[in-house]
């Protein structure tokens, strides 16, 4: 209870929630887990509540926090039973989706036992086989509303064959098991099992730990700890704190999987086998762990109004995904340079990158990125072939607007602020509790001035671009949109031309994934699905396509022979410009010394420039 609470008020509020019925004195949730001997698959869970109610109502989260996706997790639950405290068989009733219905009249304990099936294996969700097993608490855990605030005890009965278990979760005072204090809390600790090294390091006496479950030949788990720690270091460095009380841990899984989610003492990432053996492909590693790891102060401890409680039935709508998540991707890569794990020009790369990914997708020009927040419950976790031309990733557009904005206030300032002092002072105000909107925008205009908060919300609450192009221009580079063609004009070659789609890249003949708004292909008539079978009278196959795009031009007028839906079609089409496979920044003629003190500032390390 809260400390201003006068005594005198006790007995009446104790007796009036005995009333209610939800005080449970002394008392936890038991969670047991344990595992068939002849299946995989499949996770047992015996789940023991204290009770008080005629009728007692069981729930299965439909979503995970850091997922934005009705996931309906009770889908996967079977062979539900449950019995007294003394062993009386209970009737179970489904009343809906995501919940049971036990007549609990005269029971004090309702024991409650069911099987989970665990289909796929994602960062979001659950997997148990004997190799390894990932358990995401909110794709296995029963509550109830009465006990979701009780202390809850979890037990894991588990082969030694299976390997050891790695979590954040705290031991029991007794040793038996592991205790946290709320529903929460538990949901927010996933834990592995696996036979598995663990790589230990402390970075200012707070202990980290780094476990490769999969890891193999082609993973060098030494060195990824190595540059972890860098991670961690700059991280820490960053924020000026460090809200960790218990080891944090990295539970990695390279097992041919993508992508990775944040919580308060630990984060699960997937990654593939061989990874670390290519350059970008490990760059694309780290850069999750070091977003993955920001997540800790900007979203776990510091987090949007609309995410301050969870409630793990609905959706829970925000604008704000675009700080959450984009500003946290405009960091990661960054704290990748200023940790010296990769090259200034690597940097750059991936912030061209960006743009280009930003600037070549048309739904930009239909939806603000404050609508694309609040849509990623029905568009982002869910994308069809319009995806492209109906929104914008938040991560992507929230990455773009945080280089502008960090550039604008470093600009107006002259290097004096910059957009780490606003999430400084955004931590330091709300750390613990939850912003809106309205307060960024005080913050950024405490560090930046008005006209920076008016720089700003076109840029969120429109669908103006970002200007990237202005934003370069300060640290002395330019933006060159079409290389390829820049090329091929330098070099008196043909340009390529195109059709302004985007293949399925699974689908074995050159079959139409999406179709860009505004390209020749949907002038044309080209439809998701359409296989391309010739343009013109040339017979076409993948390997044949980009010499055939060479050959004709832009601008020519052609026909295209497809296969929809089992019927043979012909299509007129005037070719378009190919859209360009990637943006390139480059330095500017007259890039000069300020300049490059600009970027070393941004980088964090020092610059070689070429003459």
């Amino acid at each position: 209870m809260n400390a201003h609470i006068a005594p005198v008020a006790w007995p009446w509020l104790v007796f009036m929630l005995l009333l209610s019925g939800t005080v449970f004195a002394d008392e936890a949730v038991r969670h047991t887990l344990s595992f068939p001997t002849d299946r995989q698959e499949v996770i047992l869970v015996r789940s023991e509540f204290p009770v008080s109610a005629p009728v007692t109502e069981l729930l299965m989260p439909n979503w995970t926090p850091g997922s934005y996706l009705m996931r309906v997790y009770a889908a996967n639950v079977d062979r539900i039973s449950a019995v007294s405290g003394e062993g009386k068989p209970l009737p179970v009733r489904k009343s809906s989706k995501d919940r049971w219905q036990v007549n609990t009249e005269k029971v004090t304990k309702l024991i409650v036992d069911y099987q989970v099936f665990t289909p796929d294996i994602n960062v979001n969700s659950s997997w148990a086989s004997k190799a390894f097993t990932l358990i995401n608490g909110a794709s296995v855990f029963l509550y109830t509303s009465p006990t979701r605030n009780l202390p809850q005890q979890l037990d894991i009965v588990v082969s030694p064959a299976r390997g050891e278990v790695f979590t954040a979760l705290p031991k029991s005072p007794d040793g038996s098991g592991y205790r946290v204090a709320d529903y929460d809390e538990l949901v927010d600790n996933p834990v592995a099992i696996a036979k598995a090294p663990a790589y230990r390091f402390k970075v200012k006496q707070q202990e980290y730990v780094l476990v490769n479950i999969g890891e193999n030949e082609f993973w060098d788990g030494q060195q990824a700890a190595d540059d972890v720690k860098k991670i961690v270091k700059q991280t820490q460095s960053f924020w000026r704190s460090n809200p960790l009380s218990r080891p944090f841990w990295f539970l990695n899984f390279a097992v041919e999987g993508k992508g990775g989610l944040e919580h308060d003492y630990s984060t699960v990432i997937m990654t593939g086998r061989r990874q670390m053996r290519d350059r970008g492909d490990y760059i694309k590693w780290l850069g999750v762990v070091a977003h993955e790891f920001f997540h800790v102060w900007n979203v776990r401890h510091m987090r949007p109004v609309e995410l301050a409680e969870y409630d793990y039935q609905h959706e829970q709508y925000t604008g704000q995904l675009w700080l959450a998540e984009g500003l946290t991707s405009y960091y990661d890569n960054l704290l990748l340079s200023r940790a010296g794990l990769i090259k200034p020009e690597e940097y750059i790369e991936l912030l061209a990158r960006d743009i280009h990914r930003l600037e070549t997708t048309p739904g930009r020009k239909l939806r603000p990125v404050t609508e694309a927040s609040v849509d990623t419950w029905i568009r982002y976790y869910q994308p069809n072939t319009n995806s492209v031309n109906s929104t914008i990733s938040y991560y992507t557009k929230g990455a773009v607007i945080g280089f502008v904005l960090d550039t604008y206030l470093r600009k107006k300032s002259k290097g004096r602020h910059d957009l780490d002092d606003v999430m400084r002072k955004m931590y330091q105000l709300h750390a613990g509790r939850p912003y809106t909107i309205d307060d960024f925008k005080k913050v950024v205009a405490d560090v930046g001035g008005q006209g920076a908060v008016q720089f700003l919300e076109p840029l969120l609450d429109t669908t103006v671009d970002p200007d990237v192009d202005a934003a370069l221009d300060w640290f002395g580079l330019r933006l060159e949109r079409a290389p390829e063609v820049r090329q091929a004009r330098q070099n008196g070659d043909p340009v390529e031309s195109g059709f302004g789609v985007i293949w399925d890249e699974v689908k074995s003949g050159l079959v139409v994934k999406s179709v860009l708004a505004g390209s020749s292909g949907a002038a044309a008539g080209l439809l998701p699905g359409d296989e391309l079978l010739a343009v013109g009278d040339e017979r076409l196959t993948r390997d044949r396509l980009p010499n055939l795009m060479i050959a004709y031009r832009p601008g020519q007028k052609t026909t295209l022979l497809v296969s929809r839906r089992g019927r043979i079609v012909t299509l007129n089409v005037e070719l378009g410009t190919a859209i360009p496979e990637r943006f390139d920044i480059l330095l500017q003629s007259r890039f000069g010394k300020r300049h490059l003190n600009r970027l070393q500032s941004l980088l964090g390390q020092n610059l070689k420039i070429n003459s």
